[in-house]
């Protein structure tokens, strides 16, 4: 029989689930003494299917099933990846959610649950003061730089390469043509060969081959080509001279294509979504990282570290990618992108945003790897039931993505240079 616990918990248990990863140590305090703990026997009910209680249930010991309407289930340990975020957090609840062994939560109700929430800041990411400054602490030592660096300003951004400026400034002209951007686009040869192959490529289907520049601007329009040309450039970014920079370069560039490609085909499907836009977000969601990959070259302890080197990215991209964005003019929704990438309880909006097709494009790229073991199952996040106006099944959206096999493979070869 369920009850309530009187005992305060532990902040350092606190600090496993990743609702709580941005707060500072004050905030954990007050969450540990404010929130209920409770106990449930093997077989009890902790959310009926249906269900509309605001309440957020974060397992902290036990097992529990979640069976859908459909009779399918699956089971969440205590202490694994899928316990970091709360269980079955959908309203109305697509799951009814039982103990299979004695269990005991974290209840939250959601108003306060938000407001621990908004009032984390940068600094209580890196829990550091100026003291801590020692070899054994280099990492922290390069956090602290990069968030002083980011109050004040004086963070060096990387610039957008200038031809992509010249394309968004000749279009914000009313008496722009497709002549004017087709011109911009040849005085890079480089560009402009794969501007002409993304017009004749199968993403576009035109009945008419593009034999130079011009054509194949016109036959893309401007709006797409400027959308084009962002993603061909962004690649120049990810090279680095350092061998294991280059790596790491590499491998977030492929992830990137990865994610732009599936970010391409679910904008596809989903009405009122530009695909163009969306992968040249999935290309720039990870954008952060090339810039503090850059700032990790002149400490060597980190350069010789892979473990700190990615703790490092993944503590900061999010904050140094948006601000990135920013400074190159980029839209709301693109800054919001680099933003909330991988927060899978992102829900800020009803009407499903690109940060949503990122997010859900991230889970797909995972099934069936090793990866997939330390995410939320996919429709269990907000995104996945914004997406397709909520038509989007799990057993749609793989089928969706098996038919469009060919536009995804069009894509990374469109991209993969």
């Amino acid at each position: 029989m369920s009850h309530i616990e009187t005992e305060v918990i532990n902040t350092q248990r606190l600090k496993f689930f990743t609702t709580f990863a941005s707060l500072s140590d004050k905030q954990l305090d007050y969450i540990a003494v404010n929130a209920q703990i409770m106990t449930m026997d093997q077989g009890e009910i902790v959310i009926e299917l249906g269900s509309n209680s605001s309440d957020k249930y974060l397992l902290l010991d036990g097992s529990v099933q979640l069976q859908a309407d459909d009779a399918s289930s699956s089971l969440i340990d205590a202490q694994t990846e899928r316990a970091k975020t709360p269980i079955a957090q959908l309203r109305p609840s697509s799951y009814r959610v039982t103990c299979v062994s004695k269990c005991q939560f974290l209840v939250l109700h959601e108003d306060f649950l938000n407001t621990a929430i908004e009032q984390a800041d940068i600094r209580a990411m890196v829990g550091i003061t100026e003291t801590i400054l020692d070899d054994e602490h280099e990492d922290d030592r390069i956090l602290y730089e990069l968030i002083l660096e980011l109050q004040q300003g004086n963070f060096v951004l990387p610039s957008l390469p200038s031809i992509a400026t010249k394309i968004r400034e000749t279009i914000a002209y009313e008496n722009s043509s497709a002549h004017d951007i087709a011109k911009i686009v040849m005085n890079d040869p480089a560009i402009a060969t794969k501007i002409i192959k993304a017009a004749n490529s199968a993403l576009y289907q035109r009945k008419t081959k593009a034999e130079d520049c011009k054509t194949a601007v016109v036959g893309l329009g401007t709006k797409v080509t400027n959308q084009l040309v962002n993603s061909f450039v962004l690649r120049e970014l990810f090279q680095a001279k350092n061998k294991l920079l280059n790596r790491y370069m590499a491998k977030l560039w492929e992830h990137s294509v990865e994610i732009a490609a599936i970010s391409y085909v679910l904008a596809k499907v989903t009405p009122g979504f530009d695909a163009e836009q969306a992968m040249l977000a999935g290309l720039i969601h990870d954008i952060g990282k090339i810039a503090i990959l850059n700032k990790a070259e002149a400490h060597p302890l980190i350069m010789d570290n892979e473990a700190h080197l990615q703790q490092m990215m993944e503590k900061m991209h999010n904050q140094v990618g948006s601000a990135i964005l920013r400074s190159w003019n980029f839209s709301d929704d693109m800054i919001n992108v680099a933003e909330e990438a991988e927060n899978w309880v992102y829900d800020e909006n009803e009407q499903p945003c690109l940060a949503d097709i990122i997010n859900i494009a991230h889970l797909h790229s995972y099934i069936g790897s090793e990866k997939q073991r330390s995410v939320p199952i996919i429709d269990q996040v907000p995104a996945f039931h914004k997406l397709a106006l909520g038509k989007l099944t799990p057993k749609l959206s793989i089928k969706v993505l098996e038919e469009s096999h060919k536009i995804i493979s069009e894509t990374k070869k469109l991209l993969s240079f």
